[in-house]
């Protein structure tokens, strides 16, 4: 059988048909043109090209395709090959190729094939004999073929192109049997020679002629009821065409609404950026002022009182060298009031003096509680510190400081399971609170208000706690095997940030240089920070256990308690 399966009689005019030689995926003309079984023809590479496209992220067992022309599902011709070389297995559209051909030529002239023989090679040629398949001008079609031949087909060929198709379309030669193709099987709706309707289809039930096959289809309505099936499938393609050009529209006119939209925000959130920053930096102006005034009276403070008792211990030696009587014990006077001066205002420092530091604490976090923009807060922190050695003269004494209980506050939140029970606490330079709870193996974090903002779930129990930094709290869990939890503390967050093991259950902690000291039991240890698995070493060993340890800033010990078995 040909290849190209039923090729389809191409009409009179050749301008009505060269939409038919266009490829419908690159809408050129077609090159290497292949038909499918559905009779639509693709160029091979454009075939290519879609079936790669089509089956990609499918089955590696897959061996079918849709027609992207009617959405037929297609089977290649070996499945057993690889999907690039599906294509070029499908019958190549020897019609289409030969229409193709005949279009290129359709403009160049034609000559008289009498004229020619007579040596006049440039004679246009009027008409077109289909019996002889010959070329005349005027002159020589009345002259010498109209004389002889009386009842042959002649054509104008300055009306119509259409003798050209008939020299190559009229009859269509099977390329396997080199016979004419006139038979049509309904069966497999192929057309062959007789050869290929014998060898291949004779046990089909129906087959005819293509001229009797013709006749069937005209006098049975089915031709015309298949034009007007096409012109409503023409129509109907036209609206949904019109409708996914009002989509595409759509689509366009939204990008242009939603890039706008985008820029108008984009603007917003500038302004409210500048206005959020101003804002904010009044906030830092106006706190770091207020500290630097804070620091600046009780700098004042000390040094009226430092150059007062510099000009009365130089006069008292003046006075002494004079053997003044009077100014010495005036001096005297003086200087027991301004020591006594000393020592109040070393007490009032001793109780509020601190490391200040000034921070900004990012806070770009939008939910849909909190929506707007937030460029964070400004924070405060400060952290208590030791007075100077020299000024411990005149610091008064713990053991002779009064205790004043400032108000109660309740840990227990609304996920506790069982009854709270707190070992560790660490009281944070802006007021808030870091406690462990043992009842529920949870730290909670609670505000300056006694308020509960946040927990984090620990695998054991919480025992003691200490400051690393402003931010970070350190915490021992005592499990089978202990662990120091590094925890991170933010305005309204608590984060595991890492954990120390260690070989031996923990107790008391505190830091100290770098290092944190743990109690184990009996003993006193120092754990080294930065390993994953905790270096210990031992510095001390009580007869009972110690559970509590904590370490002074101004004498750089680390203090103790023990409990006896």
């Amino acid at each position: 059988m040909a290849e190209g399966g039923p090729q389809p009689t191409p009409p009179d005019n050749p301008s009505g048909y060269s939409h038919l030689l266009d490829c419908p995926i690159c809408l050129e003309q077609l090159r290497q043109p292949k038909c499918l079984p559905c009779h639509h023809s693709l160029c091979q590479e454009c075939l290519t090209s879609y079936i790669i496209s089509e089956v990609s992220g499918t089955s590696d067992t897959t061996v079918s395709f849709t027609c992207p022309v009617c959405r037929k599902l297609t089977h290649p011709v070996d499945k057993s090959e690889d999907k690039e070389n599906w294509a070029k297995h499908f019958p190549t559209d020897i019609a289409v190729m030969k229409m193709i051909q005949l279009k290129n030529r359709s403009s160049e002239p034609h000559y008289c094939m009498p004229c020619q023989r007579k040596g006049n090679m440039m004679t246009s040629a009027k008409f077109w004999c289909k019996t002889n398949q010959s070329l005349f001008c005027e002159s020589c079609k009345v002259d010498f073929h109209d004389i002889i031949h009386i009842n042959c087909d002649v054509v104008d060929i300055t009306e119509t192109k259409s003798f050209l198709l008939n020299q190559s379309t009229s009859d269509k030669i099977c390329n396997k049997h080199k016979e004419k193709m006139d038979y049509y099987c309904e069966d497999h709706k192929s057309i062959g020679c007789c050869k290929c309707i014998t060898v291949g289809h004779r046990k089909c039930d129906a087959v005819a002629t293509t001229e009797e096959y013709c006749e069937k289809l005209t006098s049975g309505h089915w031709l015309e009821e298949m034009r007007k099936s096409l012109q409503q499938g023409e129509k109907a393609m036209e609206s949904l065409v019109k409708d996914f050009h009002i989509q595409l529209q759509s689509i366009a006119d939204g990008k242009d609404t939603a890039m706008k939209n985008i820029d108008d925000l984009q603007e917003q959130i500038i302004n409210r950026i500048e206005e959020t920053k101003k804002e904010i930096t009044d906030d830092l102006i106006a706190k770091s002022k207020e500290e630097r005034e804070n620091l600046k009276v009780s700098s004042q403070k000390c040094e009226r009182l430092k150059v007062a008792m510099q000009n009365t211990l130089a006069s008292s030696t003046t006075a002494q060298q004079r053997n003044d009587h009077m100014d010495m014990i005036l001096l005297y006077q003086r200087g027991q009031a301004e020591v006594e001066s000393c020592r109040d205002l070393v007490r009032e420092v001793q109780t509020s003096l601190s490391s200040i530091s000034i921070e900004h604490e990012a806070d770009l976090h939008m939910t849909r509680q909190r929506p707007g923009l937030n460029l964070g807060k400004i924070i405060v922190r400060k952290q208590l510190q030791h007075i100077p050695a020299d000024a411990n003269a005149f610091a008064k004494p713990l053991s002779k400081r009064n205790v004043k209980e400032l108000k109660k506050i309740y840990i227990k939140c609304p996920s506790d399971e069982n009854d709270c029970s707190s070992r560790g606490v660490v009281y944070l330079p802006d007021g808030r609170i870091v406690v462990g709870d043992d009842g529920n193996h949870k730290i909670k974090l609670i505000d300056t208000e006694g308020n509960f903002v946040d927990e984090l779930k620990v695998n054991g129990s919480p025992y003691g706690m200490c400051m690393v930094d402003n931010t970070t709290v350190a915490v021992a869990v005592n499990t089978n095997h202990g662990r120091i939890c590094l925890v991170t503390v933010t305005t309204s967050e608590l984060t595991l940030a890492s954990e120390i093991n260690i070989d031996k259950p923990c107790y008391g902690i505190a830091y100290r240089n770098g290092e944190f000291v743990v109690s184990s039991e009996g003993r006193v240890l120092i754990v080294t920070k930065d390993s994953p698995r905790a270096m210990t070493r031992q510095i001390h060993e009580s007869s009972s256990t110690v559970y509590a340890l904590s370490y002074d800033l101004n004498q750089w010990k680390t203090l103790y308690r023990s409990l006896r078995k």
